[in-house]
């Protein structure tokens, strides 16, 4: 079969189909047989563990802090442009959640930075398809995008440090590849599943027998006959009654039902969607034994929603701060609301003076409170270091002396 064909062959004689065997025999890349980009949730467990994570990602809040003390900055801009409204048509919800479902079914995301053509800030995000955007990789130290808007031939081509692209699994820094990549057999098993199910519920898999007595019927008739009963079971005369004659036995096929529960009980398709993307299998309704729900809920928020938020952290660092701002900022998710440090553990930090109390109610997503002693030290004289301790028994000691020596002398 050759492979190229003349550029000189009319387009309108060409097979539209020509390139279908080359992606039935892997010659050409295709995701055939693969669960990637918007058709993947037509799948109940990704269309729902998508929505999680491009909901968590995009609820949260993102904060500024300064990277030698932690304390939260002050930069009114930026804040506004990634948590209150990304451009003239979107939140920066529906932003961040469309980038995140971009992200997680294609491996990338893509929106250019408009910047303020007098400071250079960044003033809005303007949101991207991957359809719409091609990356130039021929001068890998000057990357060039190109966005096409649509229903518009004017092509935007821009640098790399204008273009704000999320990728959460890359093996060469420049694309990203979605972790369905990885799921093919487990969601193809599930449907097959399904499929089965379907059929059973659809035609109750009225699979059967059609025996001649005492005859040999030709490939021929043996097709008709099987057409004609097939036709008889068929849309409206589904369930009808059958009648044969003497000559004929009929024999239903038995299935198993077994088969079916078991097929209606397997969760190991969902396990592993759950697994692939992240996310907790509880929320996919699967049963998480020998832990809690808030034991889960803190688990997923400290251990695995960080392998999103990195990404979009560092992502942001590079692109809205100049050089001099990310060697003293960092970006960071606000999860306090959800999942803030146990008060026991706050009480202990302040008492034993490793935070102080403004800091203790930081953690637990309190607003400080304007008191001085508030950012103090707090400590007792059981916790004090040992100069202090020395230097107040010394003192005490002497103070002692002192008055004993002054009760001996009046006596």
């Amino acid at each position: 079969m050759a492979f190229f064909r003349s550029l000189s062959q009319n387009a309108t004689d060409a097979d539209p189909h020509w390139a279908d065997d080359y992606f039935a025999d892997g010659t050409l890349p295709a995701f055939r047989g693969g669960y990637v980009g918007i058709g993947a949730l037509r799948n109940s467990d990704v269309l729902t563990a998508v929505s999680i994570i491009a909901g968590d990602v995009s609820r949260f809040p993102l904060i500024i802090k300064d990277r030698r003390t932690d304390a939260v900055i002050d930069m009114d801009d930026i804040d506004y442009l990634v948590n209150v409204k990304a451009n003239k048509r979107l939140s920066a919800y529906q932003w961040r959640f469309s980038m995140m479902v971009n992200a997680i079914l294609t491996g990338n995301a893509y929106s250019r930075i408009v910047r303020d053509p007098l400071t250079g800030a960044p003033a809005m995000f303007e949101f991207y398809a991957p359809s719409q955007t091609s990356i130039d990789t021929t001068d890998l130290d000057h990357i060039k995008y190109t966005f096409t808007p649509y229903n518009s031939l004017n092509q935007k081509v821009v640098s790399i440090d204008d273009v704000i692209h999320f990728k959460f699994f890359s093996y060469d820094t420049i694309t990203g590849r979605s972790p369905l990549l990885s799921l093919g057999q487990e969601i193809g098993l599930q449907e097959a599943g399904i499929q089965t199910l379907t059929k059973f519920f659809g035609s109750g898999l009225k699979g059967s027998i059609l025996k001649a007595k005492g005859a040999k019927l030709s490939p021929e008739a043996r097709k008709k006959t099987r057409e004609e009963f097939e036709r008889a079971q068929e849309g409206a005369t589904a369930g009808s009654p059958i009648v044969i004659d003497e000559t004929t036995d009929y024999k239903p096929l038995e299935v198993d039902t077994s088969v079916l529960q078991l097929i209606n009980s397997n969760n190991y398709s969902t396990a592993q969607i759950a697994k692939a993307l992240r996310v907790p299998a509880y929320r996919l309704a699967q049963n998480s034994p020998n832990q809690s729900v808030s034991q889960l809920s803190d688990d997923y928020i400290r251990q695995q929603l960080p392998f999103y938020f990195l990404p979009i952290t560092s992502e942001f660092e590079m692109k809205l701060l100049d050089d001099t701002d990310r060697h003293q900022y960092r970006f960071d998710f606000d999860t306090r609301s959800v999942n803030p440090t146990p008060i026991a553990e706050v009480n202990t930090a302040v008492g034993g003076g490793i935070i102080t109390a403004n800091e203790g109610r930081a953690s637990l997503g309190k607003k400080p409170l304007n008191d001085p002693h508030m950012d103090q030290i707090m400590s007792t004289l059981n916790t004090v270091s040992l100069d202090i301790k020395d230097e107040y028994q010394q003192t005490h000691n002497s103070n002692g002396s002192a008055k004993a020596t002054s009760d001996d002398a009046k006596n």
